[in-house]
Parts: structure tokens; C-alpha cells; sequence
């Protein structure tokens, strides 16, 4: 991405296993991955049967909450900043986010090295994915020898015994080895979170991933292999033995742009994803999807109408992209005082900004701009016949209305992109539905921040080019097996 790029979002199912046949050996056009959301009974981080469904709409709305603290500390921190190389103090930061926020809350199975002599050629790890960081590692062996580890119940990485695995070495000037990141003749990285950091050394090794259209595919990736992690069990890495929860994360995989994101490495500029509302399943249990890169990236054809609107990368080069929102109506009305002014991202104070993000569960509004989308909602229903009830919020969604006993039709919502509207036609995209009541799935904002979310993307087949900066959207059925509309066309390569 994220890729982030955006983004969000991907894994290999957890319960998949990946076979050893048919794996392509160089680098590919494309492939596909499973996203398992971290509620999905599939994930390793699956919080356990005995949330009920409000407390796990609860969850989702604080790690909305996280992700728009965590997108605006990125987005606004001084440019000339690096989050891989510079140094940092894990004691001086204290942001209230936890990683399950900061995070996509999307865990990734990925085979990494080569063991020949093993029962399986690749080891298996479970990599959370963050759309808005680059880097990818995972804790290596030499962590736990320096006691800076957080808990995995999988064996650390043995990059060692691994056949493929290659430090980077600062005599041979790697582009990835960036200035003043050497240690005892050897490239360094170091990753840094709000509470967390992971520190190593930079190693090209192979990675191995399922792809459902192809079976097993491989390739050699520059990532990180940490000997020190600090901070991530404090919030939500390597804490389930605590709660006799299984703990099997064992690193980080960054989709973010920059040069030593897996993109940028594969040269592939474009990525897809079509994810199912919410609502859709058991009990708030999201559905899985497919996270596709390049070849396999493709949207239009057949009866799909297809939009395409500009993004934009932050100055920072971290968080996800932010896109040109120039008004927002709801069944056709113009919302007044939202307009291109209100959305526009300030640079020399690096707030404001419509950023689009998978990672965010629901979208997160600047507060004064949803109460104006707020208000007409509230009209709409008035006109019905369906009053606002101010007592009736849950607490976290603030624009509620008991359910009345008469048929009714809910209001579409369009966001009003540069060059492209994004119609919300589906009610289950726009609104947080029960058997009594309803409510507006968008969640005020106390930053002048503004996050596109997952939510309200649901419903369309979402294709990021990288290389020229559009974002393509169409209306999708996104089914939960993975097998989206059938394209013909893909308008990257146009």
C-alpha cells in the first residue's frame, strides 16, 4: 500500500496449507492472497466466540479510533523523517492506540526461506499486515538469545539453516541499504510504531505465497529479520498466552509505499481488492477476500460501470493515500457546507485530507463535517416520519433511529470524488443495522482527519495503480470464496 496502500490487506487462510507443487520461481506479473480479517474464525487472531455481537462492533469502532490517531501521527510528522532508519525512544512515546488499531487487523501466512531437508521447503509465519508502513520482517532466532522478543508459539525464524537467506552487505551499496544503516559490515533497519519497534538486519530472501488462481508462487524479497523487538506485547502482539489464547504472529508485513515495499521490490504497480459489507455473515464475522497484485488485478468488462478518480501520496511517504473529495449528498441532496475546501490536505500543518483506507474498519469524519452529513440524514428520515433519537446512541455511533413499524427505504450517500462519484446504494454499506434500530456507520472525528473505511467500501472492486496514481471502483457482488465478477479488461494497462 496500504499499499495503503492501502489498503489492506492480505493473507494466506490460516487454516490453508501451502502445498509444494507447481511453485513458480521467478519474479511474478501477479498473484492473489486470502485476507482474514482478525474476526474471522479463520485468523489467529480470532478474539474467541464469547464476544457478543455489540462487543465486537465495539472493537471495530475503537480500532477505527486507533487507525485515525495512528494515519495522523504518520501523516503529520516532518517529512524529512525516515521510520526505518532513524533512531527512536520507545519510552518516550505514549500514544493510547493499541497495535489491533494501528494495524489492518489482517493477518498474511507466508512461506519464507528455502529448508530442503524439512518436511515442508519454506517456514511458515503469520505476518499482521500494516498497509501503512513499508517494511516487511519477522523475528528471527538471535532475538531471543538477546531477550528482545515478544512471544510466538511458532519457533523463531532459523535464518541460518534457511538455504535462500542472504544478509545485505554494506560493502556492496544495495539501494535498500539506506545511508547510515550499518552494523558490523552488514545493512540494519529499524521499524518503528507509537508504542513498538522491531530492529535487525536487512536479508534478501524467498518468499513463497498461495495464490488461488495460480497455486504456489516464489520469490525473492529484501526484508528484515529481527533480533530486536520491543513494546508490541503491551498492546496486542505475543499477549494471547496470557489470555491462553494461541500467539502465533510472528512479524510485520508493510504494504506501504516506498522502495522496500513488496510492490515497489516486484515492480508491480497495481493491486485490487472487493471486500463484503460487515453485516453480511454471522454476528459481525467479516468475511474473507482477496487481496490481487498485477496480472491479476483487473476490473471492468461485462456489465460493470467503471469510475476512476486521482490519489495522492502524503508528503511524509508514510499512511495511506488521500483522495480529491469535492462534495458529499445524501439521496441526491447536496450536504451544504462540506465541499473541495473542507476535505483538502494542509501541508505545512499536514492535517485535513480524505484518506482511503481498508485498514480503518469504519469511515472516521472530521467532527464538524459530520455533523452536517449528520443533519441531513436526520431529514431524511424526519420526512419519513422516522425521528432522530438522541438517547438511542450507542456510544459510539451517534446518529441512531429506533426501527419503525412500517416499510421504509433507507438513503443512498455519494461521495463526490474528482472525475468519479461513489454511490453507497446498499444499506448494509452506509448503516450499522440490528432487528430494533439503525444507525449512520460513519464515526466522528475529534482531529481534522478524514478516513475513507473499509465499510463503506464494501460493495465494490477497489483497483489502485501506483504508477499512475487512479483509483478504478465498480459495483461488485465480492464474494466471500474469493471469486469476484470476471473482467476482461484492466485499465493499468491501458
Amino acid at each position: 500500500m496500504d499499499i495503503t496502500l492501502l489498503i489492506i490487506f492480505l493473507t494466506i487462510s490460516h487454516v490453508s496449507v501451502l502445498q509444494i507443487n507447481s511453485v513458480t520461481a521467478v519474479n511474478p506479473s501477479g498473484f492473489s492472497l486470502k485476507i482474514i480479517h482478525s474476526d474471522s474464525k479463520d485468523s489467529p487472531l480470532y478474539p474467541g466466540d464469547h464476544l457478543t455481537p455489540e462487543k465486537r462492533l465495539q472493537r471495530l469502532v475503537q480500532q477505527s479510533k486507533d487507525r485515525a490517531r495512528y494515519v495522523g501521527i504518520q501523516v503529520s510528522s516532518d517529512s524529512s523523517s525516515n521510520e526505518t532508519t532513524n533512531p527512536i525512544n520507545p519510552n518516550s512515546t505514549n500514544i493510547p492506540v493499541s497495535y489491533e488499531g494501528v494495524g489492518a487487523f489482517y493477518v498474511a501466512e507466508i512461506g519464507i526461506g528455502t529448508f530442503p531437508l524439512s518436511l515442508q521447503p519454506f517456514e511458515k509465519n503469520y505476518l499482521i499486515v500494516d498497509t501503512s508502513s513499508e517494511i516487511v520482517w519477522t523475528q528471527c532466532a538471535g532475538a531471543r538469545n538477546n531477550s528482545q522478543y515478544f512471544h510466538q508459539d511458532l519457533p523463531l525464524y532459523p535464518a541460518g539453516n534457511s538455504k535462500t537467506y542472504e544478509p545485505l552487505l554494506c560493502r556492496d551499496n544495495h539501494p535498500l541499504c539506506f545511508p547510515g544503516g550499518c552494523e558490523a559490515g552488514q545493512c540494519t533497519y529499524l521499524a518503528s510504531y507509537p508504542t513498538a519497534y522491531s530492529m535487525g538486519v536487512l536479508a534478501k530472501e524467498k518468499f513463497t505465497v498461495n495464490s488461488d488462481q495460480d497455486g504456489l508462487k516464489s520469490f525473492d524479497i529484501i526484508m528484515g529479520c529481527g533480533f530486536g523487538q520491543n513494546g508490541f506485547e503491551k498492546q496486542f502482539i505475543g499477549s494471547g498466552s496470557q489470555r491462553g489464547k494461541p500467539d502465533l504472529v510472528t512479524g510485520i508485513l508493510g504494504l506501504g509505499s516506498g522502495p522496500r515495499s513488496i510492490t515497489s521490490q516486484l515492480e508491480i504497480s497495481t493491486f485490487s481488492h472487493c471486500l463484503k459489507p460487515y453485516s453480511y455473515g454471522e454476528a459481525l464475522t467479516v468475511p474473507s477476500a482477496y487481496l490481487r497484485f498485477g496480472s491479476d488485478a483487473t476490473i471492468g468488462g461485462g456489465w460493470q460501470q467503471l469510475s476512476k478518480t486521482p490519489f495522492f501520496a502524503p508528503p511524509t511517504g508514510r499512511g495511506p493515500y488521500f483522495l480529491n473529495l469535492e462534495g458529499i449528498s445524501v439521496n441526491g441532496i447536496i450536504v451544504d457546507g462540506v465541499g473541495k475546501s473542507d476535505f483538502e490536505y494542509d501541508r505545512l500543518t499536514g492535517t485535513g485530507g480524505f484518506f482511503i483506507d481498508s485498514g480503518t474498519p469504519f469511515t472516521v469524519m472530521h467532527q464538524p463535517h459530520f455533523n452536517r452529513v449528520s443533519e441531513r440524514v436526520i431529514a431524511y428520515f424526519h420526512g419519513l416520519g422516522i425521528n432522530y433519537d438522541q438517547g438511542l446512541g450507542r456510544g459510539y455511533f451517534k446518529t441512531c433511529f429506533t426501527k419503525p413499524n412500517i416499510d421504509f427505504t433507507y438513503p443512498t450517500m455519494t461521495l463526490h470524488f474528482e472525475g468519479a462519484d461513489f454511490l453507497l446504494d446498499k444499506p448494509e454499506t452506509l448503516f450499522s443495522i440490528t432487528a430494533f434500530d439503525f444507525c449512520l456507520g460513519i464515526i466522528p472525528g475529534e482531529a481534522n482527519l478524514n478516513l475513507f473505511g473499509a465499510m463503506q467500501q464494501a460493495g465494490k472492486k477497489m483497483l489502485y495503480d501506483t504508477a499512475k496514481l487512479t483509483l478504478s471502483f465498480a459495483a461488485d457482488e465480492c464474494y466471500s470464496d474469493g471469486k469476484e465478477t470476471i473482467t476482461s479488461t484492466n485499465p493499468a494497462a491501458t
